[in-house]
């Protein structure tokens, strides 16, 4: 797959299994994917979760997604991003969190992975594709 592809892969199956570390142990969970385009994947959750923190303690992260047999592994690091417009659009396509204050919008965190994809489906064995930068 090429850069093109892995983006529209990811957001056709946009919700991926996020790995984050805590002190010395792995941490997974699902985590819906806003965007994922040239200026990297976009996703957002709560400051006060443990999630967050997670990533801010130690932003080097990696996201898996898997659909129909293929696998893609996205891996780098995050950066939080502070900006309202996006969160404001990211609330506006998720009607589950209705009506949200200013302090709501303040402890939102978004955050954005800009990083190298690989790869793999059943087909490949034990040779995965090479990494794409994202």
């Amino acid at each position: 797959m090429d850069k093109k592809e892995i983006l529209s892969f990811i957001t056709t199956n946009n919700i991926g299994y996020l790995a984050t570390v805590e002190g010395k142990s792995p941490r997974v969970r699902g985590m819906d994917t806003f965007r994922a385009d040239e200026n990297g994947l976009i996703f957002y959750t709560d400051k006060s979760k443990n999630v967050s923190q997670q990533m801010v303690a130690n932003p080097e992260v990696e996201i898996c997604y898997y659909a129909r047999g293929i696998q893609v592994r996205v891996r780098g690091r995050v950066e939080m991003v502070e900006d309202l417009a996006l969160k404001k659009e990211i609330v506006s396509n998720r009607p589950f969190y209705g009506e949200m204050s200013a302090e709501d919008y303040n402890d939102m965190a978004v955050f954005r992975l800009k990083g190298k994809a690989t790869t793999w489906t059943m087909q490949d064995g034990d040779n995965p594709s090479g990494f794409i930068d994202l």
